[in-house]
């Protein structure tokens, strides 16, 4: 019974988190603070404990999270300004044709929406879509469903965003840079399919049947003609290329990085040995240029991922193009703001996970999931969506049940060696269930697209769980063909 009381103070936690936020309407990192208090005081930690528990989860994600959170919303905020979304989102269309600028849509989300977070996506491409409704006269839903079915899915499934990078660091700490490099090739290409079934299937039949306008309070967004020349104040837009470019650069960039570090000491020896040591007088320190292979792992952490295009983008989209360094402070300033009340979030979230660490819950936890008659990956799924469900944020449900399974990963992977990028695109699917109202998304999505509560709710998350089971449905066979 000793063994057992952490993880029953863990289950009614959880159960409260979900009253709390849903039922009562709590603030959700309100929720997340009284509820870590609360889990540990009732387990029997010490009450200093406690709160050093709750402080080292915090930073923990502060450390691991905000540079990147920052990052990837000044990114955002740069292609906002510069235009570079827009080139990406016409150039498309163009090519894709207006019959089929829905797919091109969908192109262009997924794209845009591997480096930066799905609001900010969100926020870039909706005057574009205003646009496409006004001159197409279809249906709003027909060009607003593959915007967010797509910056969903790379939200939660594509590094280097937060919540995926997270999972990387708690599932598999041992071996990241092999799980990194795994994780952003399957998750990238897990992607497409499921987004696709979502498309093709209930979103395209709701968009069929249902007529949505542009909501009258913000059809002056949509007021800038079509066919008007491409320029962005008194500036002429950046060209395709710069702007794809800028844009896919942290994925290729972490690619890059983590599989150097899986390469490790299989490279040449000219890659892993200091190319220069050098002591310009006697006496003097020895100056040590570091090996290709330590700037390739240093470019690809997720940081550097993020910071080099960013740079870039304020570089080229910004200085290079005339725009004043009080404007480009202002964008900077702007996006720190943006994301300032979403950090504190994932810092309670990442507080939570590391009581419940602290309680000793996890190993007794671990032992009964593992005792089920049920799949590893459909557990790490549950998990997720439960914390999907009690959340509303896929990235604080992404980390929290990355916190919760970490002693049954360890367990799982004892037996399967190397099957964790398998469990964490389980736990980043699961997030991808569903939406509700205590996620930002919801409201954004309902209030920019004209839908009521009961809209997004049955029909906008019919479209997120045929997705989220259709990548279950990959996983699960997947998982059965390697065993």
């Amino acid at each position: 019974m000793d063994d057992a009381w952490p993880a029953l103070c863990t289950i009614v936690a959880l159960v409260l988190l979900l009253v709390f936020i849903i039922r009562h309407k709590l603030n959700a990192f309100v929720a997340l603070l009284v509820v870590s208090l609360g889990l540990g005081l009732a387990a029997g930690m010490p009450p200093g404990e406690v709160l050093v528990a709750m402080g080292t989860g915090l930073g923990g994600i502060m450390k691991s999270v905000a540079v990147i959170l920052a990052l990837g919303a000044m990114l955002g905020r740069m292609l906002d300004a510069s235009g570079a979304a827009e080139v990406i989102a016409g150039t498309l269309i163009q090519a894709f044709g207006p019959k089929r600028a829905s797919l091109a849509i969908l192109a262009a989300a997924y794209v845009i929406g591997i480096p930066v977070l799905f609001g900010v996506g969100f926020l870039l491409l909706i005057p574009i879509i205003f646009r496409l409704q006004r001159d197409t006269g279809r249906s709003l839903l027909w060009f607003v469903l593959p915007l967010c079915l797509s910056l969903g899915t790379t939200h939660s499934l594509v590094p280097p965003h937060p919540g995926i990078v997270g999972a990387v660091s708690a599932l598999a700490p041992g071996d990241s840079g092999r799980v990194m490099v795994e994780t952003i090739i399957f998750g990238t290409l897990m992607g497409i399919p499921i987004t696709l079934i979502g498309w093709f299937g209930p979103a395209r039949w709701w968009a069929r049947r249902q007529f949505v306008a542009v909501p009258p309070h913000l059809a002056g967004a949509t007021t800038e003609e079509t066919g008007s020349p491409p320029t962005t104040g008194d500036r002429p837009q950046p060209s395709f290329a710069l702007s794809v470019l800028i844009v896919t650069m942290p994925l290729v960039l972490s690619l890059v990085g983590f599989s150097a570090q899986l390469a490790g000491n299989s490279l040449p020896e000219r890659v892993t040995q200091p190319l220069v040591e050098w002591t310009p007088l006697d006496g003097w320190p020895t100056l040590r240029v570091h090996s290709l292979l330590a700037w390739l792992k240093f470019l690809g952490d997720p940081v550097m991922a993020l910071l080099l295009p960013t740079g870039l983008a304020f570089w080229l989209l910004g200085m290079k193009r005339g725009m004043a360094p009080d404007k480009l402070a202002k964008i900077a300033g702007d996006a720190l703001q943006d994301v300032g009340g979403i950090l504190f979030l994932f810092g309670a979230a990442g507080g939570f996970a590391e009581v419940i660490k602290a309680t000793g819950a996890g190993p007794f936890i671990a032992g009964q999931f593992l005792q089920l008659p049920l799949s590893p990956v459909l557990i790490c799924y549950l998990v997720a969506v439960l914390m999907r469900v009690a959340l509303g944020s896929a990235t604080a449900a992404i980390l929290i049940a990355a916190g919760l399974l970490q002693a049954f990963a360890r367990q799982y992977v004892q037996e399967w060696p190397g099957r964790e990028t398998l469990l964490i695109l389980a736990v980043a699917n699961g997030v991808t269930f569903m939406t509700q109202p205590a996620d930002r998304g919801f409201w954004m999505v309902k209030e920019y697209c004209n839908l009521s509560v009961r809209e997004m709710m049955v029909r906008f998350n019919s479209c997120r769980m045929t997705m989220s089971l259709a990548g279950l449905g990959l996983l699960l066979l997947y998982e059965r063909f390697i065993h």
